[in-house]
């Protein structure tokens, strides 16, 4: 698995469907992840964002979800494998933000902030 596969990998392993910011299908309905798609070399880091999104009148299930993701990531991050490497993701500052939509009142949104580095 080369990079970009283990980094969408990653997004998708959190029990709703993650997508390329840039690769949303048109069908796709909220719970879900859009995230940010870069590559560098080794010791480069890269300062990215994700966002979940959800489609409620209330903000538990989406807060949930981003405590999950930040669980997982932990406070000293989390080194992801993939063939001939790894990246360490790390949370950003600030790490979790919510956003409203002006068009529709029921979307949920959490940008989160973080950080990632290749080791090849």
């Amino acid at each position: 698995m080369d990079k970009l596969q283990a980094y969408n990998q990653f997004w998708n392993s959190f029990s709703i469907p993650a997508y390329d910011q840039y690769s949303v299908p048109d069908e796709a309905k909220p719970p879900y992840i859009t995230y940010q798609t870069a590559s560098d070399d080794f010791d480069n880091g890269l300062f990215l964002t994700a966002s979940i999104w959800y489609r409620s009148d209330s903000w538990s299930e989406i807060t949930r979800k981003e405590q999950e993701i930040s669980n997982f990531i932990s406070r000293g991050g989390v080194n992801i494998p993939y063939d001939n490497g790894a990246f360490w993701i790390t949370k950003g500052s600030p790490w979790a933000q919510r956003m409203n939509d002006p068009e529709d009142d029921m979307i949920r949104r959490i940008v989160l902030q973080f950080n990632i580095e290749f080791f090849d």
